[in-house]
């Protein structure tokens, strides 16, 4: 049953919904937010994507003549009409005009580089640098960007990309920080990133283990619950309908790193307890009333305090509440498999050959330990 939830709670975990939109994770009175606000009421615009153009001569009237056909397609493409002002109302643009070499007067009206060389020698040196170098080897063509959810701000991003097309002998390529901060949040919102992450989270601490322990079996039984909770705690967020947003989208590699000092605890007070000669059932005794009691209270201690950040009396931030849940679920999802599933691993893991999924489910260990002789004390 407990695996059988792990891998529902995995395969769900495709479905959470991922919320990026900083206007819905911050505090509305927030000052930097209502700055922002501000600025696209003014300008129609929050930020700047830039396509960095590089080549031998950017002055080529072919190359100027391509950024202003390409810069025209995006922008009709994202709402923008040639001519008009980036409005702020119902059916505002995503991206906006924002100065470029085309713009330059009369860049577009010439018919060798010589002829454009003459025109930009007119022009003060300092909005010179703002649309091409001065050897004229790397150009910038600008878009204003509307400010929006990371997720589309990502296939605004992708979009351009996908219509680049320069000419032969110039590259071009998308920067600034509308770029960073929309594929950061692609990276870490992607279900098979996260998903990765716990993986190799996983085989971390296994080979950590293995180094010191020599023994495999050793190593991977105490990360079992371990994985377990993470699929059972993917389950209670889709549930809950508890969203994930860019600060709790990795916060798996953080559980794993917590709860397996617990697991890794118990386990070793077991292996002790077996090695002083006590049976399955009195180690396991003896385990979780000593090294168990402790491990509950640091563990509860830990979910409490995680717990704080979800209250909205205290943290006013949506993004701090929803870590704060996220967290504690994750917490507590763990601390329940190491405090149930370990025990039905370690157990098995001695009395079996070969250790199945099978074997985990505590009700199995429960069975074995009523039937006559599976219970006793120290030898």
């Amino acid at each position: 049953m407990g695996v059988a939830l792990a891998v529902v709670g995995w395969l769900l975990d495709t479905q959470t919904e991922v919320v990026s939109d900083v206007r819905e994770l911050v505090p509305q009175d927030l000052p930097a937010l209502q700055d922002l606000n501000t600025l696209q009421e003014a300008t129609g615009v929050s930020g700047q994507i830039d396509v960095t153009l590089r080549g031998d001569n950017l002055t080529d009237p072919a190359v100027i003549d391509w950024m202003a056909d390409f810069r025209a397609e995006v922008l009709e493409a994202h709402g923008y009409e040639e001519g008009e002002r980036c409005n702020t109302g119902a059916g505002a643009p995503e991206l906006c005009r924002a100065p470029a070499l085309p713009d330059l007067p009369g860049a577009t009206d010439v018919g060798d580089s010589e002829q454009v060389e003459a025109v930009l020698d007119a022009i003060p040196v300092y909005f010179q640098q703002a649309v091409i170098s001065p050897d004229r080897q790397v150009a910038n063509l600008a878009f204003g960007i509307r400010l929006m959810p990371l997720e589309r701000q990502q296939e605004v991003i992708e979009d351009i990309r996908e219509r680049l097309d320069p000419p032969p002998g110039v590259e071009a390529t998308l920067t600034g920080i509308p770029v960073l901060a929309a594929e950061g949040n692609a990276e870490l919102s992607s279900p098979l990133r996260r998903f990765a992450l716990l993986v190799a989270g996983l085989v971390a601490v296994f080979l950590v283990l293995y180094a010191i322990r020599r023994d495999p079996r050793r190593a991977a039984i105490p990360l079992i619950p371990i994985a377990l909770a993470t699929g059972w705690a993917a389950l209670v967020l889709f549930i809950l309908q508890v969203p994930l947003n860019p600060m709790s989208a990795s916060l798996g590699a953080v559980v794993i790193a917590i709860s397996t000092e617990f697991s890794v605890l118990l386990s070793s007070r077991y292996h002790e307890e077996r090695k002083a000669g006590a049976s399955p059932e009195a180690a396991m005794k003896l385990t979780y009333g000593s090294t168990g009691a402790a491990v509950l209270a640091s563990g509860i201690t830990a979910i409490a305090g995680f717990a704080v950040l979800a209250v909205p009396l205290w943290s006013e931030i949506q993004m701090l509440r929803d870590f704060g849940l996220v967290t504690v679920i994750g917490l507590g999802a763990s601390l329940i498999g190491v405090m149930v599933a370990l025990p039905a691993a370690l157990v098995w893991s001695e009395r079996r050959e070969r250790l199945t999924l099978r074997d985990l489910d505590p009700r199995r260990l429960v069975s074995d330990l009523r039937r006559p002789g599976g219970s006793g004390g120290r030898a």
